[in-house]
């Protein structure tokens, strides 16, 4: 099996560049306060955390994930609120992941330099 830029797979036809990160399904149960996003090129790793948060939000009755299929690379998440907008949920959501992120990348960083510091013998061992 040829190995993509990805490091795993090779994109199938049906992935193509041109795919938005975001998208939103329409139709019957779709409206502004219950709403199916589309994240394309994401799987478990972002679904379950940003369930996590969003489900945290007091204006939100409802939240899920689904992998539609093992071999496509999207998830469908699912946010149903109270008089606040899906979308701006998602947006709130995603703006909290992203500082926690941050946050823990700065704690390794703090870490990776403290042991540093504190083992400099191991430092030239490559």
């Amino acid at each position: 099996m040829p190995v993509g830029p990805d490091g795993f797979r090779v994109q199938n036809a049906n992935e193509g560049d041109s795919k938005n990160k975001l998208e939103w399904l329409v139709g019957p149960g779709q409206d502004e306060y219950c709403r199916t996003f589309v994240i394309n090129e994401e799987d478990h790793t972002l679904g379950n955390a940003l369930k996590h948060i969003i489900i945290q939000n007091p204006a939100v009755s409802f939240c899920g994930y689904t992998v539609p299929h093992p071999m496509e690379r999207k998830i469908h998440v699912r946010i149903q609120t109270n008089k606040v907008p899906a979308v701006q949920v998602l947006r709130q959501a995603l703006k909290e992941l992203k500082e926690q992120n941050e946050f823990i990348r700065q704690m390794i960083k703090d870490e990776v330099k403290r042991y540093q510091e504190a083992h400099p013998e191991e430092e030239n061992m490559e």
